[in-house]
């Protein structure tokens, strides 16, 4: 079966041709019930990022303009759904906000800075904005100190930047339990280290700043949540809010919880949550109004550490490390439990990213010479060298 239904928004008619199929199963097919289709949520902060650098470097100004607005107008999302057309509003302002406030749009919402960089990484978000916040702090001019009497660096300046690089984009858990395992491991470290104190200091201030403005925008949009839906039970739909439950100890009881807290679940407020618990990207998931269809995935927060179900720390795979230090596919997936072949991938999208870095800085810095800029050089070509010969 092949066809297709037809462009949203200007077609009002598809075509869909059957082929080799039995006439049954086509009779079955066309009197099914169309599923019903639901959007994710499209917008990002790299996203609002990249469609004003679309926007400001354009040489057609009006078209860029009307190619923005399109994308930002016609999401599967808000498809018949005008509270959510809202919603992606608010949240694109809270995202300009922001950006403006970071020094990557002026006032005028033309990209300045590191903004290039940024949406260059867009698919490392929040990585991408945490990498920035380290280069302004000069954190990196800090560890990328070379070698006296020499313009390269020496291996542990490497592989500490790579351990700090591996902390924002090789990020791929490892499950808590094997920790206690005691299993034995030959060449790799595995368990990847956490970011160095200064670089962790950054990240928590980072963070920070991030739930404190996307804090303000979750108060606001909890204002255009259905509160009927809220009243539900999820699952079993029973209603809590109608007057023949007036009488129930368990309504009274959600009412004298809720007063003074607008943004957050009814039912959470059981649990003594408040309004300033969306404050907090960990607790976000658990206590937001349901309807307003926002999750803590949606909000750039680069967490430190992970916990599973059962409040053990996930640690991180060191695999990135590990390569740069012994440069072994096979011990990969002998010791850091990932098969060769995705090891393959996964080791040169890093090394690609080290190389868009590094050009990326050499574009930005004046000075060639620059510590930094010669640092990721560095690292690229080596990360690059080692990964070619497996």
């Amino acid at each position: 079966m092949s066809g297709r239904a037809g462009r949203r928004g200007q077609d009002l008619l598809g075509n869909v041709f059957f082929y080799d199929i039995p006439l049954p199963k086509v009779d079955k097919l066309i009197k099914s019930n169309v599923p019903q289709l639901r959007g994710q949520f499209p917008l990002n902060m790299s996203l609002a990022l990249r469609l004003m650098l679309l926007a400001a470097k354009a040489d057609d100004k009006e078209d860029a303009k009307v190619k923005v607005l399109s994308l930002l107008k016609h999401s599967l999302l808000s498809f018949n759904q005008p509270r959510v057309v809202e919603i992606l509003k608010l949240y694109f302002l809270f995202s300009l906000q922001f950006l403006v406030k970071e020094g990557y749009l002026d006032q005028e919402g033309n990209t300045m800075g590191f903004a290039g960089l940024v949406s260059h990484l867009h698919y490392h978000e929040p990585s991408n904005f945490v990498l920035v916040g380290f280069l302004v702090k000069g954190l990196f001019h800090k560890l990328c100190q070379p070698r006296k009497d020499s313009k390269t660096f020496s291996k542990e300046v490497m592989e500490q930047l790579v351990l700090v690089l591996a902390n924002l984009f090789g990020r791929r858990y490892i499950p808590a339990s094997i920790i206690k395992s005691k299993q034995k491991f030959y060449q790799s470290k595995v368990f990847l280290d956490d970011l160095p104190e200064d670089f962790a200091v950054a990240l928590h201030e980072y963070n920070n700043k991030i739930e404190e403005n996307f804090g303000h925008f979750l108060l606001i949009i909890s204002k255009m949540a259905d509160m009927k839906q809220e009243y539900q039970l999820p699952l079993s739909r029973t209603d809590f809010s109608g007057e023949e439950c007036n009488d129930s100890k368990l309504v009274s009881h959600l009412t004298s919880c809720n007063e003074g807290r607008t943004a957050v679940s009814p039912f959470a407020c059981l649990s003594g949550n408040m309004d300033s618990d969306l404050l907090h990207a960990e607790t976000v998931n658990s206590v937001i109004l349901r309807t307003v269809g926002i999750t803590a995935g949606n909000i750039p927060v680069l967490c430190a550490k992970k916990f599973d179900n059962r409040r053990r720390r996930m640690p991180l795979n060191a695999y990135a490390l590990d390569f740069y230090k012994h440069g072994s596919l096979k011990a990969m997936a002998q010791d850091n439990g990932i098969h060769e072949g995705e090891a393959y991938l996964l080791l040169k999208d890093f090394s690609l990213t080290i190389k868009a870095i590094s050009v990326s800085l050499r574009e930005l810095c004046d000075d060639e010479e620059d510590n930094v800029v010669r640092a990721f050089s560095q690292l690229g070509d080596s990360y690059w060298e080692k990964l070619q010969k497996v």
